[in-house]
């Protein structure tokens, strides 16, 4: 089950470690590509959902930093520095 199923954001460290885990798994599907000199249909299926994952967890991130970024305008204010 993913946030998608329980209709929760995603926190960004749980998205962090999704992209991380995608990509390792991605990586070790382009390597088997290389030196068996393609892949089967299973792991060309898998490669397919892989990518279209990465892509959600990349438009999540974009998401999360969108609001992120949004709370730093102020009505009154251009532009709200965080405080240090």
């Amino acid at each position: 089950m993913n946030d998608r199923d329980t209709g929760r954001a995603p926190d960004a460290s749980g998205l962090e470690r999704n992209i991380n885990r995608l990509a390792v798994e991605r990586g070790a599907l382009f390597d088997r590509a290389g030196t068996s000199f393609g892949l089967s249909a299973v792991d060309q299926q898998r490669l397919s959902n892989i990518e279209r994952e990465l892509d959600e967890c990349f438009v999540a991130r974009r998401r999360l930093r969108a609001e992120r970024d949004s709370r730093r305008f102020d009505s009154g204010l251009p532009f709200r520095r965080p405080r240090t």
